[in-house]
Order: C-alpha cells, then structure tokens, then sequence
C-alpha cells in the first residue's frame, strides 16, 4: 500500500511539472527570435539621465585596437545572423571623453574630420583590409545565432590625428535609435530573425592620437 501512494505521489509530482509549461509563463512567444547587438562596453557619465554612448577607444598612430562586440540570445538556431557596423566622421559639437575614465575630460569635438580608408582601416585580426557593403556597413556573422562577443579591429594609419564614430546604427538613417519607437532599433530583420540595438549603447568614439 505505501510503495502504490509513493507512486501517486510521484505521478502527481510529475503532471503538476508538466502542466507549468510556457503557456502559464507571461512568456511573449514572438520575441524568441528577436536577438541584440552591440558594444560590450557600457558608458555612464554620471548625468541623473544615465546617458551612455559615452565610451571611448584611443589608439595611436600606425597601431591598431580592438573593440568588443557583443551579440545576446539565449538560444542555438538552426540559422546564422548578420549583424552590422559603421563608421562616421563625428559631428561638430557633439561631446565625448577624451579619456576612458568616468566624468572625465568631457570635451566638444570640433577637431578635423578623419575618413576611412585615407586616416584609419576596418580590419581582420591579422590586419587584412575589410571592405563594406553597399550601404556602408561592415558585417559580422553569428553562427547558429550563438551569444557571444567578436572584435572590431581599426587599425590608423600613419596621418591626421582626431575622432571619428563606430556605431551600430547607420548614420545616414534620417532616424536615430529611440526608446519611444521599437522599430527604430532595428538594425537587420529577415524572415527568420530581427537583430535590435540599444538606444543608449550604439556608439563608439575612437580618438586617434
């Protein structure tokens, strides 16, 4: 008699398992293969805004640096995804550090505008010169949609000193990434897959010096 009620008991520890599926979780299941990129280094200048988009990368003359990107889910898929970056000349008047220390020597960029290809490269690990698509930007590949972190490496050539921008947004969208529209942060979107980036984490400043 006890050993049939220890088999009750389990069975019913078991359907009570089993009937706790996803179904009872507020678990959206259309988010599941929407996936995030970006810098894996976060910025904070001590504004009560908490505003990133702060960090900064500095790299000598001739020399080259790499800059983690980090790519977030939670899943191994069957398919692989694209993410992309960019660079651009940073704006006159828009502010950075010029150290990578926090509240640190903020200042207002009003320095020369650098170009890709003339003052600095986008390159492989072993130096290799990468090209960008039509659309300007660089692309990165994710295996299976595996999480993890890959490097961009910029390498700056031996010419003008100044800042330019690495972001995961294109910069000549006429939209910038904001908290108050989804459909702004969306980067790459296919019938598989969307690909989001952070609205306080999409851009880079990387000072040649």
């Amino acid at each position: 008699m006890k050993k049939i009620f220890n088999i009750l008991v389990a069975m019913m520890c078991c359907l009570s398992c089993v009937s706790c599926g996803d179904d009872d979780w507020d678990y959206d299941h259309s988010q599941e293969h929407v996936y995030f990129f970006g810098p894996q280094v976060w910025g904070y200048d001590g504004s009560k805004l908490g505003n990133n988009n702060v960090v900064t990368y500095n790299v000598n003359q001739g020399e080259k640096i790499e800059i983690p990107m980090q790519f977030w889910c939670e899943f191994v898929r069957s398919y692989d995804v694209e993410t992309f970056y960019y660079t651009a000349p940073k704006p006159a008047g828009e502010k950075y550090y010029s150290t990578p220390e926090v509240n640190k020597d903020q200042i207002t960029y009003d320095g020369t505008e650098l170009v890709c290809g003339v003052d600095y490269e986008i390159v492989d690990a072993q130096g290799n010169k990468l090209s960008p698509n039509s659309d300007g930007a660089y692309t990165m590949a994710w295996p299976n949609a595996k999480k993890g972190v890959q490097n961009i490496y910029i390498k700056a050539l031996n010419g003008k000193k100044g800042a330019f921008n690495l972001l995961t947004a294109n910069p000549n969208s006429e939209t910038k990434p904001s908290n108050q529209d989804v459909e702004s942060t969306v980067q790459n979107k296919t019938d598989k897959y969307t690909v989001r980036i952070f609205t306080q984490n999409y851009r880079v400043t990387v000072v040649i010096k």
